[in-house]
């Protein structure tokens, strides 16, 4: 039996390009999960500043003391608050506002949250009517 002789293996031009493909595909691959890594992270950073948000409007909506509600939480140093646990860059600020215009009385509360790590201000905001 003769062997001819280039009939087995592979060129190096194939060998070349077929690492070619697996390098681009391996970096397809980790710049995927490298995304997805970070969105999830992005995701979990941006729950926890909403239920810090929420913890916190629902604290001045369950006040019984309507009439002084911009005092207690609209000034000083209850309305800014920055740190949390796990989270120390983590900003807090509350604005309470009291309308009586018109023969209506009602207050508008917003709760803006802030960290470096998040791309935008989680805000909630409720509007409470004189009891």
């Amino acid at each position: 039996m003769t062997r001819r002789h280039g009939t087995r293996g592979f060129t190096l031009i194939e060998i070349l390009l077929a690492i070619v493909i697996l390098v681009i595909v391996a970096t397809t691959f980790a710049r995927f999960a490298g995304s997805f890594s970070k969105s999830m992270g992005d995701a979990s950073l941006r729950t926890i500043a909403t239920g810090v948000a929420t913890g916190r409007l629902e604290l001045v909506r369950a006040d019984p003391r309507y009439t002084r509600l911009v005092s207690l939480y609209g000034s000083g140093a209850g309305a800014d608050t920055t740190g949390f646990p796990n989270y120390p860059r983590m900003r807090r600020r509350t604005t309470v506002v009291r309308d009586q215009a018109g023969g209506r009385d009602r207050t508008t509360i917003t709760v803006r949250v802030t960290d470096p790590a998040l791309r935008d201000t989680v805000s909630v905001t409720a509007l409470v009517a004189s009891p």
